[in-house]
């Protein structure tokens, strides 16, 4: 029993020995390891630093990769029109608007200068294409839409889903794949301009030696005592004008007068006036009425005007001024009155007239007005001493001065 005891002893002994050499050489081991771990760490650590470092002192390079990478890839997708970009950011435009105008027309650069903004506001949405008749891209719309005067303010058909499409839509005409803008435009660019020395129509003629330039207001034979009167016939400042008229030819017996109309032909026997087309068939009444019944035409003017055009009968008035009113019925109805009205437009367009009313006194001095005694005035200074000139034309109407056109 007793060397069992020993024997048992010595084994825990030798075990307790083993566990002390064994626990002894796993820390010699690790001590023999530690400096080559210590030391692999160290270099990932340098490692890590040296990138941060690079990233940080190249980061501009990186960048810009990345950017042109965008540049890149927007210009193919701009290329491609998957959108384009527009004076306000990247959006996809809905319709194109374009605009036709002439360097050469001064009246026209005025025109657009304060029209074209209006719109660009009123249709952001609009992509705006604006070209000079000088290009050939603008001559090429210019003829395939059959246009005629400029400037020329184009829609392309879905300008019909833009969210003001209403506000433009009455003033609206089409012309062949667009639909143009009524503005008034009166200037010719296939025409002789008049004051320029320039043969702008190639047949050798400069200017007022050109026959086109026969009713421009330039190459005009001055006619003393001579007022003409120009207007769009449902035009409320144009009406006024019209009793003007009236009242200043019975103050001066001696003159004589005109009345031209404001309108445009958009096909033969076709027009079209800023109102609508029913200004431009009153038009044709009255220039018939002109025709078949001259002594009675200045009081039916002046009836129409007091009464007003749209919604009345023009009958009323030429039974009350005793106008032949079976001739002017059958010259209305038939091609005569397109043709008289096709004839008569040409002249204010040769002017450049647009706005309504308009005066020209002794067939050479343009000047506007509304009221009798301001226009007898202008008319006078440019025929000192004429009868009834000294004659005072009371004011019979109070309205702001204004224009149509």
């Amino acid at each position: 029993m007793e060397n069992e005891d020993k024997i048992k002893g010595s084994e825990e002994e030798l075990e307790e020995k083993e566990s002390k050499e064994s626990k002894k050489e796993r820390k010699e081991k690790k001590e023999e390891q530690t400096p080559k771990t210590h030391k692999m760490h160290e270099k990932i650590h340098e490692k890590a630093l040296l990138a941060r470092h690079h990233i940080k002192r190249n980061g501009w390079k990186y960048l810009s990769i990345v950017l042109l990478i965008a540049i890149v890839a927007f210009a193919v997708l701009t290329a491609l029109k998957v959108f384009t970009v527009s004076y306000n950011g990247f959006s996809r435009y809905k319709f194109t608007m374009i605009v036709l105008g002439d360097k050469r027309c001064a009246e026209c650069n005025e025109t657009l200068a304060q029209l074209v903004p209006q719109l660009k506001s009123l249709f952001p949405e609009a992509r705006v294409i604006e070209l000079d008749y000088s290009d050939a891209k603008a001559k090429r719309i210019f003829n395939e839409t059959g246009i005629k005067y400029l400037p020329a303010v184009l829609f392309d058909d879905k300008v019909s889903s833009a969210a003001n499409y209403s506000i433009i839509k009455p003033y609206l005409d089409q012309k062949g794949n667009y639909t143009s803008l009524r503005i008034g435009a009166s200037f010719d660019p296939r025409s002789e301009i008049c004051d320029n020395g320039i043969d702008d129509n190639g047949n050798s003629l400069v200017d007022c030696k050109d026959e086109e330039c026969a009713n421009s207001m330039q190459c005009r034979e001055e006619k003393p005592k001579n007022l003409q009167l120009y207007i769009m016939s449902d035009c409320p400042y144009g009406k006024m004008a019209v009793i003007a008229l009236g009242e200043i030819v019975n103050a001066i017996p001696e003159m004589s007068y005109e009345i031209h109309y404001i309108a445009d032909e958009t096909s033969p026997g076709a027009f079209s006036s800023l109102h609508g087309t029913y200004e431009a068939d009153e038009d044709i009444v009255q220039l018939c009425v002109k025709k078949y019944s001259p002594q009675q035409w200045l009081n039916y003017m002046v009836c129409r005007s007091k009464q007003g055009v749209r919604g009345n009968d023009w009958h009323e008035c030429a039974k009350n001024t005793s106008v032949n009113v079976e001739q002017v019925e059958a010259c209305f109805k038939g091609d005569e009155g397109k043709k008289l009205l096709s004839e008569d437009i040409k002249i204010a367009h040769a002017l450049g007239i647009g706005a309504s009313p308009t005066w020209i006194a002794n067939n050479r001095y343009q000047f506007g007005g509304i009221y009798a005694e301001n226009v007898k005035q202008q008319f006078c200074s440019h025929n000192p001493g004429l009868a009834g000139c000294n004659t005072t034309i009371n004011q019979t109407t109070t309205a702001p001065s204004g224009s149509c056109g």
